[in-house]
């Protein structure tokens, strides 16, 4: 079918909204392994495997020093971890992702009131690790899930993936009215700690820990639930804590390398350009305006890092940048989770009780920015 011009102008606008009806967020969980380690200790254990010494050793001690992070925690100590080849460390995965994306899911589930045998569709996220059957297999089973659950895996997509988990929820929802999506993202990023020491192998080590965090959504248009009493319960279900827009997504096209996650025979690994912060401070301001008609009055920041963070906090100040000291205590006592960080950060500005709209913000290889925003 041809548009006329006329056609063309009454198209509706892309705001970053989903269409009529939609999903509305009901509950969050969150995981970690149980073995957690002081960052001061990580540190001397990787700088005694790396056998740093002089002027290699004052860069290590400046890079844990800015990272921001008093703790990790990993599914095995982190010099178990670097010699290992790919094979190995997917075997690990294989082994502990599981187990870790179903206490995050049970949680979210408890939060939302809702038993696994009500849920329609499953949403996995993950960028550290493969195998199939995989970890949506694994929580069918462990969960009690219905055997017709429609199973969405999402890979590779790096630490925005939990907005790509929560478009699709929206998708599902908006397509089903009856729909009632679990998402869980599950990263064991210490399974790709290096061997080798180079600039980019020091930031990721200083940086990365294990984590799983879920969401369970709802079709909006799946009765009438009470939203007004924050402890209320209707009908076993939590009222709603928001109804979750579609969101934006842009790439930076001058700056795709700038972020990479590439498999090579020694787990996978990632390279982070100085240019990151910067790149992203400049582009936050215009990607905010243009992904929401409605200006945020919190910010859900993925905290990538200290630098990451000090570049969206100075970006955002013009929109009052409430939230970003959340992302903040997120990255100091957990680090950086990947996908599933931002989803710690929602669930501690929830906890806060700071206002609504809250804008989820990530970053990722591309560069890649992505959005999405929990409304009233």
């Amino acid at each position: 079918m041809t548009l006329t011009p006329l056609q063309v102008h009454d198209l509706p606008e892309r705001r970053g909204r989903s269409s009529i009806g939609g999903a509305s967020l009901i509950g969050v969980g969150t995981a970690v392994p149980e073995l957690c380690w002081p960052q001061r200790r990580i540190a001397d254990a990787m700088a005694d495997l790396w056998n740093l010494s002089g002027d290699s050793r004052l860069r290590w001690e400046r890079i844990v020093a800015a990272s921001g992070i008093e703790q990790r925690h990993a599914v095995l100590p982190f010099t178990e971890i670097p010699k290992l080849t790919t094979a190995q460390r997917m075997n690990l995965y294989e082994r502990f992702a599981p187990d870790l994306a179903c206490r995050a899911a049970i949680a979210a589930l408890a939060q939302a009131g809702v038993s696994a045998h009500r849920i329609t569709d499953l949403i996995i996220v993950s960028c550290t690790g493969f195998s199939a059957p995989g970890v949506d297999v694994s929580l069918v089973r462990a969960l009690g899930l219905p055997r017709t659950v429609r199973r969405t895996v999402i890979g590779f997509m790096g630490c925005f993936g939990a907005i790509n988990g929560l478009r699709a929820a929206v998708g599902a929802c908006a397509a089903d009215p009856n729909a009632m999506v679990l998402m869980v993202c599950v990263e064991l990023c210490s399974l790709h700690l290096q061997q080798e020491v180079n600039a980019q192998t020091m930031v990721a080590s200083a940086l990365f820990a294990d984590g799983a965090a879920a969401a369970v959504l709802r079709s909006s248009d799946t009765g009438r639930y009470e939203t007004d009493h924050a402890h209320a319960i209707v009908d076993g279900m939590s009222p709603a804590l928001g109804r979750v827009t579609l969101g934006s997504s842009r790439l930076v096209d001058a700056q795709r390398d700038a972020m990479t996650w590439r498999i090579t025979d020694a787990g996978f690994v990632m390279s982070l350009s100085r240019s990151v912060p910067a790149v992203l401070g400049r582009e936050l301001d215009t990607f905010v305006r243009d992904a929401s008609p409605a200006t945020p009055a919190t910010f859900v920041i993925h905290p990538g890092g200290p630098g990451i963070l000090d570049a969206a906090d100075a970006a955002l100040r013009p929109f009052d940048h409430r939230g970003v000291a959340c992302s903040r205590d997120v990255l100091r006592r957990f680090g950086n989770m990947s996908s599933g960080t931002v989803l710690f950060v929602l669930k501690e500005t929830l906890r806060q009780g700071l206002p609504l709209p809250m804008m989820l913000l990530a970053f990722g290889p591309g560069l890649t920015l992505e959005c999405v925003t929990l409304e009233k």
